[in-house]
């Protein structure tokens, strides 16, 4: 039995964990916090819990705790941390002077950066930057040997993980003419600005409307660009001896669309001399067959949210260009924020780390409609 607890539950990402871990025979949870609710039962904030999801979990009668270290590392073999930036590098340090043998998933940003001063650029100073190095990125389908040995994972974000997913299985193997800028278009549903009350994300001012916010300054931006930077330059088509290499320059926009949850990320990429369209799909093969979650598809018209909405599944197409637009391509990819791009995750990347396959205990399809 593997005895969690979730930090920070009362949040979009927080409350969908609990909805995923409470149908689980082999997993206790052992406590909930949340500030804003601490004290009450689950149930009285959620009414959706009024019946247990599983005899092995009655969770509708948990109640939210305050963060206690001593009580959650006595009773938790693993915690998901589910909080704003710069709050779970507060707290992880006091739950490991208590419990050195924890694993934590953070959901948050805190350990998503190899560089603290990108991190601290974009959110201010990190609280423990000791452990960073202790972090491994958790991008599960991709780096899954490094996750299955580490008590320490940072959980991407929803917009890097729909936009790295079909990226650096190609930048990895040198397919991409960086010559060309990598361009990054995101539609995220709204779900994906959290509970937090906030005017521009309220129905009358999202519904009917499509927009772009925060063009230039979106903090998954370097989140994105460092994780490809880092994989061109372990790529097989670079040199760390060539002065004159093309490093990547990616453009990257984001944009809300009146629907609650899901990504939908095109990426306009070049490809270098001599790829051809069977070459990129040999690749994807060569990461992705054994994947449970990544699928790639036939028809770009069939990469849509609604697919992928409620699962941990991540689709992708793509389309390469024609006469003029001979060397182009255009990947399509689709997954759910708060699945993929956050919970679900999580909970993958918690099998992995506990010796499980990384599908056991996560829906294999989005119900439809």
């Amino acid at each position: 039995m593997i005895k969690v607890s979730v930090i920070g539950a009362s949040g979009y990402s927080g409350i969908y964990l609990l909805y995923a871990l409470s149908s689980r025979p082999d997993v206790s949870i052992s406590a909930i916090t949340s500030q804003t609710y601490y004290g009450k039962k689950l149930l009285e904030v959620f009414p959706q819990f009024t019946k247990t999801c599983s005899k092995h979990n009655s969770i509708s009668e948990l109640k939210f705790s305050a963060f206690d270290p001593d009580v959650i590392a006595g009773s938790s073999d693993a915690l998901f941390f589910c909080l704003p930036h710069n709050e779970s590098s507060k707290l992880i340090p006091d739950i490991l002077k208590k419990n050195s043998k924890i694993k934590i998933i953070d959901v948050g940003a805190d350990f998503r950066f190899d560089n603290l001063e990108t991190y601290e650029e974009f959110y201010g100073k990190h609280n423990a930057s000791e452990l960073n190095s202790k972090f491994i990125y958790g991008l599960s389908d991709i780096f899954l040997g490094k996750i299955k040995n580490s008590r320490f994972v940072a959980n991407p974000g929803c917009y890097p993980t729909g936009a790295l997913l079909p990226l650096l299985p190609l930048v990895f193997n040198g397919a991409v003419d960086f010559s060309f800028p990598v361009i990054i278009d995101s539609l995220s549903g709204i779900s994906g600005a959290g509970r937090g009350v906030k005017l521009p994300n309220l129905f009358c001012e999202v519904e009917g409307s499509v927009k772009v916010y925060n063009a230039w300054s979106h903090r998954h931006f370097p989140e994105i660009k460092e994780k490809i930077t880092d994989a061109f330059l372990n790529s097989a088509g670079s040199s760390n001896n060539d002065n004159n290499m093309d490093m990547p320059n990616i453009l990257f926009t984001p944009h809300v669309i009146p629907v609650i949850r899901g990504i939908l990320t095109t990426i306009y990429i070049k490809l270098k001399s001599g790829m051809l369209e069977k070459n990129i799909l040999e690749i994807y093969k060569e990461f992705y067959d054994k994947s449970p979650f990544v699928s790639i598809l036939k028809n770009i018209e069939d990469c849509n949210i609604k697919n992928v909405i409620y699962s941990n599944n991540c689709h992708i197409a793509f389309e390469t260009g024609k006469k003029e637009n001979s060397g182009m391509v255009k990947i399509i990819s689709a997954i759910d924020n708060l699945g993929k791009g956050a919970s679900l995750q999580a909970v993958q990347n918690m099998n992995l780390m506990s010796g499980l396959e990384p599908d056991y205990g996560i829906p294999a399809y989005s119900p439809f409609p």
